[in-house]
């Protein structure tokens, strides 16, 4: 089950049937695994294009090569990485965007913003002095009302964990749907904590979480599902997945290939 192939294919089908559809990823798309090479980081994020996310926030595995790699990674994806609260220690100046902005058909205005957990383990090896990560809720109380002002309806890419990231969009309130990322975490159902609704779609690439909502004109949720989409090999490895293995010389993971029965 699972892969960047099928993901991919399952997001270009729901965006064909679905009038406004946001993508996102939670961050740890990289692995600290040694195995792992830099072309198979390239890779990942490369996928990340053919799946036309809206944003991206990074997590600590996405910094396996340090800091000025990820960058260039970022710098070839066709959406956003959002990172509110990390900053270049030496000018104090965000390394990536606060949040984004996304105009859906009709006016909605959605706001995607993101943070890391600043206790957060980075990898020991990595040259971590090119920067710096400030406290997330402290980060977020500063940049809601600039939010609220800019965007009818709040995302957070929460790369804190389930129970970090639960207590915060209890404390902070203001954000419409929290995306937790960073330990597995998993949400079967639908859940709130105080306004926000609550997505974990587990590890491993196995699943893809769907939020279905129906919105008023100034973006409060009428009603909303949620689910977990099970990534199986009945769906088919996006071709675009397959040629970028192709295009790097690598085999195809056990994930990306078709096994239909």
């Amino acid at each position: 089950m699972g892969g960047v192939g099928r993901r991919a294919t399952y997001t270009d089908r729901a965006r064909a049937s679905v009038r406004n559809l946001i993508a996102v990823d939670a961050g740890d798309i990289m692995t600290p695994d040694l195995s792992f090479s830099k072309a198979e980081a390239e890779l990942a994020f490369d996928a990340l294009n053919v799946m036309k996310l809206d944003a991206v926030t990074p997590g600590e595995a996405d910094f396996v090569f340090g800091l000025p790699f990820l960058q260039m990674l970022a710098s070839r994806l066709t959406m956003p990485v959002v990172a509110a609260n990390l900053v270049d220690p030496a000018t104090g100046e965000r390394i990536f965007a606060a949040y984004t902005v996304r105009t859906l058909a009709g006016g909605l205005r959605v706001g995607i913003t993101g943070v890391i957990d600043e206790g957060i383990k980075f990898p020991t090896y990595i040259d971590a002095s090119g920067f710096s990560v400030l406290g997330a809720e402290e980060t977020l109380r500063k940049l809601l009302p600039e939010l609220e002002r800019e965007t009818d309806f709040l995302i957070l890419l929460s790369h804190m964990g389930l129970e970090r990231s639960t207590a915060l969009a209890k404390r902070l309130g203001g954000f419409d749907l929290v995306v937790v990322g960073h330990g597995k975490p998993v949400l079967k159902k639908l859940e709130r904590q105080g306004a926000a609704i609550m997505l974990a779609t587990g590890g491993e690439g196995q699943y893809l979480g769907r939020v279905d909502l129906s919105l008023s004109a100034s973006g409060e949720i009428v009603e909303g599902s949620m689910r977990l989409v099970p990534l199986e090999d009945a769906i088919e490895v996006h071709p675009g997945v397959k040629d970028l293995f192709t295009q790097y010389g690598l085999e195809l993971t056990e994930k990306e290939r078709d096994k239909k029965r």
